[in-house]
């Protein structure tokens, strides 16, 4: 009779060779195996391109639009095709409505509402630009004034290729006191269409154009070699880059006329222009006028029965010019022009500097003996201030005895040197834009097109794609806002 022990070691070891006979019933019979499949992830619509030149059919095209969002922020349908490792997103506001293809909706970086992105890979995010992204650098050799143009642009038209860069400035007051805008360009006519360097002689033409008050053209020699250009062309992305110098000569012309209007505190200076700088025009103690100064209005009623000065007496500068003294004295004005130290302090302008703060060309309250004042150029025509004042009487004539210490006159310019990196050409025109033709918010249908310039932002050198002719049908899904 066996024991209990070894009752149990039986059933333990027939137990371990049932487990290794038992055969899966799957691998009997195949049609009871369920292979693993992907579920291919459902396309919101259709999503088309063209990168770098290659037209395609973007596989997936997903869209959502997602309502979590921070109190006060519109939500943004984000549109994303991909293909392969090639992913195209788009992001537009959620109330974005119809336009034509005239006038594009702006494409721009990931801080911008109408965003566009093209990744290559993982690593690499390529983001689209604007036109302060591509640059023309401009070096104005002896001023050593370097400005970055704000839309260059390149067009190649019948053999010639054409580069412009414009800088747009807001300097001058003007006669209604405001601030004037003014432009800057550069431009540039080359006899070719491909890559190289050139010289510019009698078919190579190079221009500065110079804005603010009267500037005249500034233009390289057309008949000596004095200067050169290289280009590089992308005709794939419509891209064109390189590099320039020329020298030549600018004249500038003086136009318009002093500024002119009510003063109605009397202390010389025009509502207008107090207004435009900050100050009280119906304060004679705004600005605070420095010692020495004779621009007042002695029979405006309001300066006359104002006492600026604080002093123990109390007196009116009708008192003290009725004294024959001066009802600014005391106000030092340390570099002379025409700003007291006190009112540069309240103004956060240097008292010691004489060209500080900027003045327009009419000008005119400076101290004509201070010598830090003389000794300065506050113009940058390399005429120092003293040897401006040369003449019969020192004020805003432009004759070549006698100049404008406010004003460039008769100067003489090296442009140096100047470079230009990847400006779309437009043959054909690159729109950067995105175009809504369609979008039913009822639906949550959009439909459009898009077309945008990117440079990656991977570690490597900066590489530029241009994504255009892309377009999209597409409903988007809505998420709810989450509790």
């Amino acid at each position: 009779m066996k024991t209990a022990n070894t009752i149990l070691k039986l059933f333990i070891v027939s137990l371990v060779l049932m487990a290794c006979n038992t055969e899966d019933p799957a691998e009997l019979d195949a049609s009871l195996h369920q292979p693993e499949v992907e579920t291919p992830a459902e396309s919101a619509g259709t999503f088309t391109a063209k990168i770098d030149g290659t037209e395609y059919i973007i596989d997936v095209a997903t869209a959502v639009l997602d309502l979590n969002v921070q109190p006060g922020v519109v939500p943004t349908i984000l549109i994303t095709g991909k293909k392969g490792t090639e992913t195209i997103t788009l992001r537009m506001p959620s109330t974005i409505g119809t336009n034509s293809g005239i006038n594009p909706n702006i494409l721009g970086g990931a801080a911008s509402t109408y965003a566009a992105f093209y990744n290559t890979d993982v690593s690499t995010v390529s983001e689209a630009t604007v036109l302060s992204d591509l640059h023309m650098t401009i070096i104005e050799g002896s001023i050593e004034t370097d400005w970055i143009a704000e839309s260059p642009s390149a067009v190649i038209n019948g053999g010639a290729t054409t580069i412009k860069g414009v800088r747009i400035h807001r300097e001058d007051i003007n006669d209604d006191g405001d601030l004037e805008s003014f432009t800057q360009s550069v431009e540039m006519v080359i006899q070719a269409n491909i890559s190289g360097s050139y010289v510019f002689g009698p078919t190579n033409i190079a221009s500065y154009g110079v804005g603010g008050a009267g500037g005249d053209i500034f233009k390289a020699d057309a008949t000596v070699d004095n200067g050169a250009v290289t280009l590089e062309f992308d005709d794939v992305n419509k891209l064109v880059s390189g590099s320039f110098n020329f020298f030549g000569t600018e004249n500038y012309t003086q136009i318009g006329t002093a500024p002119t209007g009510d003063d109605t505190d009397g202390d010389g200076m025009f509502d207008d222009v107090e207004t435009s700088l900050g100050y009280d025009p119906n304060s004679a103690c705004s600005p605070i006028m420095p010692e020495g100064y004779v621009g007042y209005d002695a029979t405006n009623a309001i300066w006359m029965t104002t006492d600026c000065v604080n002093d123990p007496a109390v007196l009116t500068y009708n008192d003290i010019v009725t004294a024959g003294n001066d009802p600014y004295a005391g106000n030092t004005d340390t570099d002379g022009d025409g700003v007291s130290d006190a009112q540069e302090v309240i103004d956060g302008t240097d008292e010691n500097d004489p060209c500080d703060p900027a003045q327009n060309q009419f000008y005119t309250n400076y101290s004509g003996t201070n010598a830090t004042w003389m000794a300065a150029d506050c113009d940058g025509d390399t005429i120092i201030n003293g040897d401006e004042l040369k003449g019969p009487d020192g004020d805003i004539a432009t004759t070549a005895d006698n100049t404008n210490p406010y004003f460039k006159d008769f100067l003489t310019k090296e442009f140096s040197a100047g470079s230009f990196t990847k400006i779309p050409y437009a043959q054909p025109a690159v729109k950067r834009g995105l175009n809504i033709s369609t979008h039913d918010t009822a639906t949550k249908k959009i439909v459009g097109t898009f077309s945008f310039i990117s440079a990656s932002l991977g570690e490597e050198d900066v590489r530029w794609y241009v994504v255009t002719d892309g377009a999209f049908d597409v409903i988007y899904t809505v998420i709810p806002v989450t509790e």
